[in-house]
C-alpha cells in the first residue's frame, strides 16, 4: 500500500514511517521542504498557510495518515493559541478537498487527535462516547476532529486516534519529566494526582498500522493510549526508580507552574484517565501494556 502520512518527519511519524517500511509499504511526506531523512521515503511539498498541495501526492497515495500540527509545548501567545489551531485545521482541510477533487478515491483516512478532547476529572475513566470538554486543548481537538469527519463524506473509511502521552526517551513529555529526575531535581507537579493516559511510541505506531491495515475496523474514533492510565506522582516515581534516581522533593505548586507556563500549564495538571477496551477489542495487543516494562524500554541500563 501506498501511504501519504502529513506530520512525517516528527516522533510519531518516524515511528510509524519505519514499521511500514518494515512491512513492505510505501510511504511518503508530505512537507514544506523537499529534504528526506530516509532515503526510501518520498516527499511531496504542501503550505497548508498558502492552500497549496502537489497533486501527484494524491496520485501516489492509497491511504492517508494525518499527523501535522504544531507542537503545543510553547508559551501559549493569543497568535500562537491560533497557530496550534490553524496547523490543524487548515492541514486537514487542504487533505479533504485535494480528496475530494482527487479522481484517485483512497481507501482510509487515519487522523491523530489526543486525549485533551476530554474534560478534567479526577477519576472517571472516558471512553470515546464521553462528551468533550470546554479548554482550549478540548476545542482544539474538537475543531480537528470535525475536519476530520469531512472525509465521511467522501465514503472513505476515517479513524481518529485520541493520543495520550508519548513515552519516548528524548522527545515529547516524558523526556521533559525524566531530565530533573536525572539530576535528583524530580518532583510531582501540582497535587501529583493527575491521571496520564500514556503510550509507548511503539504502540501508538503500531495502532495506526493496525487501523491502516485493518478494513475491518469501522470509521469512528478510539482511545489512542496504554491499558491504563498512571498518576503524575507515580509515573515520576517509576521514572526515578528506573533511573536509580531519589525522588524526594516536595510538589511543585499548581500557582507556581501558572505563574512560569502561564496558560500552557494545563498540559501539566490535565487529568484525564481513559479507557483502551475499544481498540482492544479491535484485536489490538500492546507490546508494553505495563509502565515499568515500557520504561525499561526506553532507557535500559
Amino acid at each position: 500500500m501506498n501511504v501519504l502520512i502529513s506530520g512525517g518527519s516528527g516522533l510519531i511519524g518516524r515511528e510509524i514511517t519505519k514499521l511500514l517500511l518494515e512491512k513492505g509499504h510505501q510511504v511518503a511526506w508530505l512537507s514544506r521542504s523537499t529534504k528526506s531523512e530516509i532515503a526510501s521515503v518520498q516527499v511531496f511539498q504542501w503550505d497548508p498557510d498558502l492552500d497549496q498541495i502537489d497533486s501527484e501526492a494524491l496520485a501516489f497515495a492509497d491511504a492517508i495518515i494525518n499527523l501535522a500540527g504544531a507542537n503545543i509545548a510553547q508559551r501559549w501567545t493569543p497568535h500562537f493559541k491560533n497557530t496550534i489551531i490553524r496547523s490543524r485545521v487548515d492541514g486537514t482541510r487542504l487533505l479533504y478537498n485535494a480528496v475530494r477533487k482527487s479522481p484517485k478515491k483512497i481507501q482510509a483516512f487515519i487522523s491523530a487527535s489526543a486525549s485533551g478532547y476530554y474534560p478534567n476529572h479526577p477519576d472517571k475513566i472516558y471512553q470515546e462516547t464521553d462528551a468533550p470538554g470546554n479548554d482550549f486543548l478540548s476545542l482544539v481537538c474538537q475543531k480537528w476532529e470535525q475536519e476530520a469527519q469531512l472525509f465521511e463524506d467522501l465514503k472513505i473509511r476515517t479513524i481518529r486516534l485520541r493520543i495520550g502521552i508519548v513515552l519516548d526517551a528524548k522527545e515529547g513529555a516524558l523526556a521533559k519529566i525524566a531530565e530533573p529526575i536525572k539530576w535528583g531535581l524530580g518532583a510531582p507537579l501540582g497535587d501529583g494526582k493527575q491521571w496520564m493516559p500514556w503510550i509507548h511510541r511503539s504502540d501508538l505506531a503500531r495502532i495506526f498500522v493496525h487501523a491502516l491495515e485493518n478494513e475491518n475496523l469501522s470509521t469512528g474514533v478510539y482511545n489512542a493510549v496504554g491499558p491504563e492510565s498512571v498518576q503524575n506522582k507515580a509515573l515520576s516515581q517509576k521514572v526515578a526508580g528506573v533511573l536509580n534516581r531519589p525522588f524526594w522533593l516536595p510538589p511543585i505548586p499548581s500557582g507556581l507552574l501558572k505563574l512560569i507556563l502561564g496558560e500552557m500549564a494545563a498540559i501539566t495538571l490535565a487529568s484525564t484517565r481513559c479507557s483502551s477496551e475499544k481498540i482492544q477489542n479491535s484485536g489490538f495487543e500492546y507490546q508494553f501494556p505495563d509502565l515499568e516494562a515500557a520504561l525499561k524500554d526506553l532507557y535500559p541500563n
